[in-house]
């Protein structure tokens, strides 16, 4: 296995309220995690940092070495966490608003465990398929799955993009937990949403499998997202099954 991530503030940012990690429990099992600290309101950048580092080290003082109870594990930080954000939020006035957008992956033998609150997101790029694999909690695809409204008709409600669930701002963070296969020559991608605002599938697909580093691979989508103009911060961090050093 290996793992490469790098974060940037982007070209239009003063200040990046991305974060990002791996971390290994005592039973060597890896997990990997994206936060998107919410711009919108003050203390983006704690409440994403927070989420990242708590669960980090959460994780690595655990000896899960079981899907059943990694889903478990997922479940029940998530509310610990939020529940942290929230009661330093009510300690400080400029952090009362503070939340986080947040995807990580628990990696096992040939599956991996998403769970995610939000858009920030994670992919899975399986021989020549890139196919996202969380799903993007905004108010026009809640619509879409509730049956409210047509995926034709979607775009056109009143605040589409709109994030719908996140760490901090109530106490209803619910998180999403699905299971996938993750097999042979398979990387995950993830990462914020600032570079897929800005590069296609095709484009991210052709960088991820570029024979180069792992780590330049990463750096080539955050270098490339910013050349495009990316509207926000860019973060990007990449698993790889295969274990043979990349050399060139």
């Amino acid at each position: 296995m290996q793992i490469a991530f790098h974060t940037d503030p982007g070209i239009k940012r003063d200040e990046n309220q991305d974060y990002v990690g791996a971390f290994t429990n005592q039973k060597g099992t890896i997990m990997v995690i994206v936060a998107d600290g919410v711009t919108s309101t003050e203390g983006g950048e704690v409440a994403s940092a927070m989420a990242v580092e708590h669960f980090g080290h959460a994780w690595e003082n655990t000896t899960i070495e079981t899907i059943k109870l990694a889903t478990n594990w997922i479940a029940e930080t998530t509310t610990h966490e939020n529940n942290v954000i929230l009661e330093v939020g009510k300690r400080f006035d400029d952090l009362k608003t503070m939340a986080t957008t947040l995807v990580l992956a628990i990696l096992f033998d040939e599956q991996v465990l998403i769970g995610n609150l939000g858009d920030s997101k994670a992919f899975l790029l399986h021989q020549d398929s890139l196919r996202q694999l969380s799903f993007d909690h905004n108010l026009k695809n809640e619509l879409v799955r509730a049956g409210t409204v047509s995926q034709a008709d979607a775009e056109n409600v009143p605040n589409a993009n709109s994030v719908t669930r996140f760490l901090g701002v109530d106490e209803h963070a619910k998180v999403e937990i699905k299971q996938h296969p993750f097999l042979g020559d398979d990387m995950l991608f993830l990462t914020s949403d600032g570079i897929t605002k800005v590069l296609d599938g095709l484009t991210i697909k052709r960088i991820m499998r570029a024979e180069t580093t792992l780590n330049s691979r990463a750096c080539e989508l955050i270098r490339s997202a910013n050349s495009h103009g990316a509207p926000d911060n860019v973060t990007a961090l990449l698993v790889s099954r295969n274990n043979k050093k990349d050399t060139k």
